[in-house]
């Protein structure tokens, strides 16, 4: 489990101009962050090296996050979306995310119900947002 920044860890990690976001659990990057990080990882850094080169302390961020960040960015530069700011927009995700391959039949099952429940969500916002539109909500 990834250690609590203190107020004073949070103040300090959002004055870093490579900060997009932190709060006392979670801490996001900014895109430019991503790709300096990611090039100096090609180049054989590690992300403890990278981290301070780039103006964080390791220990601040406690070693399972520095583990994870190194993970995520590589991740993500391996994705189809590549490295980015912030979340992917739902409108940009293809159906090759929900692709079932490699899954087994419990976990493709499982993933195609949540895919179900948002989907139906979503059908009740919109009509929600139509019946408001049309005077009658």
């Amino acid at each position: 489990m990834a250690k609590f920044f203190t107020p004073d860890e949070v103040i300090t990690l959002r004055n870093n101009p490579y900060t997009l976001k932190v709060t006392q659990q979670t801490i996001s990057f900014t895109l430019a962050f991503k790709e300096a990080f990611w090039k100096g990882y090609q180049e054989g850094r590690t992300p403890h090296q990278l981290l301070q080169e780039l103006g964080y302390d390791p220990y601040v961020l406690g070693r399972s996050r520095v583990d994870g960040i190194g993970k995520h960015i590589k991740n993500e530069a391996n994705s189809e979306y590549g490295l980015h700011q912030g979340p992917i927009p739902r409108s940009r995700r293809t159906l090759q995310e929900t692709d079932m391959k490699g899954l087994t039949q419990n976990q493709a099952m499982k993933q195609m119900q949540r895919e179900i429940i948002y989907l139906q969500q979503e059908i009740e916002f919109i009509k929600k947002i139509i019946t408001r539109s049309n005077g009658k909500g």
